[in-house]
């Protein structure tokens, strides 16, 4: 039901666009001098009555008159202004005279009947020309120029700075911080011997677990001072037991 309905809207749209297509082609109807016809002084006067009218190619105008009475001339520019009729460039006589524009520009019009045309029944119209839509160019696209092949950027090569000799990488620290051992002193021995090194202090840890560490390392060091310690101490000793052995002997010497 819907598609017969559009359908038939379409059939009359079609037609309607035809029609007027149609009319466009046959273009409008004038009458000169409106209602009054072709006429000697018409209450409205043919200039006037051309300037208020628009009129273009394929469109007609009709001279209303009497056969025999009057007649149309169509003539060049210069016998419209002198009301010269004795070259018109067509005759239109027939009584209701239609004339077809066929191109744009001026067309002149006067009276044929003796004397009338100085008297005022003379008509000028201008013919506008046609006017096509105009499209745009269609611009071509810039050509642009061809860019040079441009090397890729060649870039510095940065080594690092180098460090001078004496001076040394930092190790990478992997929790707790170790610290560059440092040589401990050492004590003098009672019988100016072997010397005992002491241990070096430990630095306080700053988290748990390198303070755990540090404690057992610092008891081992302690510990193996001490046991340094006690060795010498046993040595120390063996030697003076032997130097008391040796002079026992000489003392009984010097006694006999």
């Amino acid at each position: 039901m819907a598609f017969s309905s559009f359908s038939s809207n379409g059939l009359a749209f079609l037609l309607l666009l035809a029609v007027a297509l149609v009319d466009s082609a046959r273009g409008c109807v004038f009458y000169a001098g409106g209602k009054y016809g072709w006429v000697l002084n018409p209450s409205e006067s043919y200039g006037h009555w051309a300037e208020r009218n628009r009129f273009q190619v394929n469109d007609s105008i009709v001279f209303k008159y009497k056969k025999g009475e009057d007649s149309v001339l169509v003539v060049a520019e210069q016998d419209f202004d002198s009301c010269d009729v004795s070259n018109p460039i067509r005759k239109l006589d027939g009584g209701d005279s239609r004339f077809v524009f066929e191109r744009s520009g001026p067309f002149f019009f006067v009276s044929g009947a003796p004397g009338r045309c100085e008297r005022g029944q003379k008509l000028a119209v201008v013919v506008m020309a046609v006017r096509r839509p105009r499209w745009p160019p269609v611009s071509a696209s810039p050509v642009l120029p061809p860019t040079p092949a441009s090397s890729p950027p060649r870039w510095a090569p940065q080594y690092p700075p180098l460090l001078p000799p004496s001076a040394t990488l930092p190790p990478e620290s992997s929790g707790a911080p170790i610290l560059s051992p440092t040589p401990p002193p050492t004590l003098p021995t009672p019988t100016g011997g072997t010397s005992v090194p002491m241990p070096s202090p430990v630095p306080a840890p700053s988290d748990p677990a390198a303070t755990g560490a540090a404690g057992i390392t610092s008891a081992k060091s302690v510990l193996r001072t001490l046991m340094i310690i006690i060795g010498i101490s046993l040595v120390d000793l063996q030697q003076i037991n032997q130097a008391k052995k040796r002079l026992i002997p000489a003392r009984y010497l010097l006694a006999m």
